[in-house]
């Protein structure tokens, strides 16, 4: 990250004092001394009017020590404030904020690859803003080319075979649904691709085999991979998956009874539940989907939006028998009040075992919205 030490002219141990934060940012990120910054960190007070040159929206404000450099930032952030800068004030970089700052530093200049382009329905989430937000490159990448790279891999298919309980389709639809996952592979290597996500529905039409066996093991993988071509999605679980370290799950909200919320999809990484069925994908009943059951007692529920803004609720699991009657992977959790539906950001919600909802709600201290 570009940064910019501002010390008074009059400062004593400038060494001292430039090497104490070198040492302690240095934890979280990769610092590039610039004059043209992303983040200013003020080590002193006396700083301001230097500073003040730097102001750019999305700047962040930093203090640190205990030389006045807190009381220059609150200038220095109502100064910005006044002028209708969008700077953006750290007054305490503790560790859960700088391990934030941590993941969006590294997903900066990553390969995203948008296969296909996407789906007609998403007439928000499909918008490429949100990756400007996190410096993600796009790449754009025709369903051709997955189509020229079809392989079938009958060892793979063995495996999954036998690590699933049950298989509600035949070892044929496994094997041909395995192509695709080896034509991604292809891909990713060819663009060098950090993540993707992919228009998958045309598959199921074009070629009779879906994308859902693919897309949960690459995610099993630690490739984080979305579905529909959902933009906003697939940036959510990149986000969720570098900052928790745990494989995100890509849903939709299928279902409200009282205050018991059902999310379900066919597209379950393999190594997040306790065990899995191999079933036919939902809506067109053929191929392959991942029918999950997961063993915990809470999730994290997050979606993230364009313009800096996000949701993140947690809640308990309920245990249910499996329906028929929707997406694959099944999860009924018990969400008090359902004031997470109001401002809606976007159809999928993304979601991570456990309770890791105050992690994520530093996000509002680096100057995203909860909504």
């Amino acid at each position: 990250m570009k940064i910019k030490f501002l010390l008074s002219p009059i400062a004593y141990k400038i060494e001292e004092k430039i090497k104490e934060a070198k040492n302690y940012l240095e934890k979280y990120i990769k610092l590039e001394e610039s004059e043209n910054p992303e983040m200013i960190i003020l080590l002193t007070g006396g700083t301001e009017e230097e500073a003040k040159k730097y102001l750019k929206d999305g700047t962040y404000i930093i203090p640190f020590g205990t030389a006045n450099g807190l009381a220059a930032s609150l200038e220095l952030q109502a100064y910005a404030l006044e002028k209708g800068i969008k700077s953006i004030l750290i007054p305490n970089p503790d560790e859960k904020v700088m391990r934030i700052l941590k993941v969006l530093d590294e997903l900066k200049g990553k390969k995203i690859g948008i296969i296909g382009k996407p789906s007609d329905w998403l007439i928000k989430s499909g918008d490429y803003k949100i990756l400007k937000d996190f410096d993600l490159i796009p790449l754009d990448i025709s369903l051709i080319e997955v189509e020229e790279n079809l392989r079938e891999d009958s060892l793979l298919s063995d495996r999954i075979w036998n690590l699933s309980k049950e298989r509600k389709v035949s070892r044929e639809e496994l094997t041909e649904a395995t192509k695709i996952y080896n034509s991604l592979k292809k891909i990713i290597e060819k663009y060098d691709l950090y993540a993707l996500t992919i228009r998958c529905f045309d598959l199921a039409v074009n070629l009779k085999i879906t994308g859902c066996l693919a897309l949960s093991l690459l995610n099993s993988e630690g490739i984080i991979s979305g579905c529909e071509g959902d933009i906003e999605a697939l940036a959510t679980m990149l986000f969720a998956y570098k900052l928790t370290g745990k494989t995100p799950f890509m849903a939709n909200l299928a279902r409200i009874e009282n205050n018991n919320y059902t999310f379900a999809h066919c597209t379950i990484a393999i190594n997040i539940p306790e065990n899995f069925n191999l079933n036919t994908h939902f809506e067109t009943q053929s191929s392959v989907g991942i029918e999950g059951y997961i063993n915990s007692e809470r999730i994290t529920i997050l979606r993230l939006g364009k313009n800096r803004k996000f949701k993140v609720l947690k809640g308990e699991i309920i245990k249910k028998p499996f329906e028929e009657n929707m997406c694959r992977t099944q999860i009924t959790v018990k969400i008090n009040g359902d004031s997470f539906l109001k401002n809606p950001i976007g159809n999928h919600f993304i979601i991570i075992l456990g309770d890791e909802e105050e992690k994520i709600k530093d996000l509002e201290k680096l100057g995203w919205d909860k909504v």
